[in-house]
């Protein structure tokens, strides 16, 4: 990504922070101070023209510096950028100096896609010279609780293996959370462990509850039979633009009808299949209780951390 532009010195004054910062905090701001003031800045920051100064696209921290070491003005690199181009500039100097935690980069990349529509993964991977997965990897992170998204910020939790949390319900994503603070474990083993504490809960699920198994499946089909009762009626709707447009041929219309008699019958039959369906759903099947006293029970040989994935499903 080269933009021609021009080097000249800019007043401080005339320059501001961009809209978008990537990074919650600049930090050790004094001790960029004193490498610029001992040795000068060895990399002009980069700013774009606006209405009235410039924004600082890339270089935040060095802009920082100088103003707390107060000076007068900075080496720019002044480039014409829209606002996308200024993003992706700045995204791509801080993904590539790694000066973002990964929940930063998250709400960047996330940033770019949903909030300012701007392109989806494979754009964005293109853009920043990473891969998809990593850039999908990276927004997943985002549908963490914000308290295990702050323990990877603090590096208590990696990236990898919080994300192999997220099959886990809120509650037992932070007791394992907990767990695994204490006991640092890989990705394979909290993989493992999630494999395991889900295969219980199902398990528990069956056993208290039998009738959510046969919800469940129903639920399948009548989801199935909705979306395809949407579309035939669309189906009818699309055919019928298609029979007005036919007025001299009468024997290609009536041929037409027919076809059409039979989609809306087949409509007919859906509708019909679902309500039956719906009438024999088990009732009360969304308040069941469980009885946490015909809970499947531990054996103390089972090792602590299999215990836990175990425990942590219905305690």
């Amino acid at each position: 990504m080269s933009y021609h532009g021009v080097i000249q010195e800019i007043s401080i004054s005339k320059l501001r922070h961009s809209e978008y910062q990537f990074r919650n905090s600049l930090d050790n701001i004094d001790e960029l101070a004193s490498s610029i003031k001992e040795h000068g800045l060895l990399q002009p920051i980069l700013v774009r023209p606006m209405q009235h100064g410039y924004e600082v696209v890339a270089g935040n921290r060095r802009f920082a510096a100088a103003k707390f070491l107060k000076l007068r003005k900075i080496a720019s690199h002044v480039i014409d950028l829209s606002d996308k181009e200024a993003y992706e500039v700045g995204l791509v100097e801080n993904v590539h100096h790694r000066t973002m935690n990964p929940i930063e980069e998250a709400i960047a990349f996330n940033r770019y896609g949903q909030d300012r529509g701007w392109g989806g993964i494979t754009e964005l991977a293109r853009r920043i010279g990473r891969s998809q997965e990593f850039v999908t990897k990276r927004i997943q992170l985002l549908r963490l609780p914000p308290n295990i998204r702050n323990e990877i910020i603090h590096r208590r939790i990696t990236p990898s293996v919080a994300l192999e949390m997220l099959p886990l319900d809120k509650e037992a994503m932070q007791e394992f959370a907990n767990f695994v603070i204490r006991n640092p474990l890989t990705k394979a083993e909290v993989r493992n462990i999630v494999k395991v504490s889900r295969a219980k809960k199902k398990e528990f699920d069956d056993q208290i509850c039998p009738e959510r198994t046969v919800f469940h499946e129903k639920d399948l089909i009548d989801r199935a039979l909705r979306k395809s009762i949407v579309l035939m009626k669309s189906t009818l709707v699309n055919f019928d633009d298609i029979v007005n447009s036919v007025n001299d041929d009468w024997i290609l219309k009536e041929l037409l009808m027919q076809y059409r008699m039979i989609i809306h019958g087949d409509i007919d039959t859906f509708l019909k299949l679902r309500k039956r369906l719906r009438m024999k759903m088990p009732r009360g099947y969304m308040n069941l209780d469980r009885d946490k006293s015909d809970a499947p029970r531990i054996t103390s040989d089972e090792p602590a951390i299999y215990q836990w994935a175990t425990k942590g499903v219905w305690q």
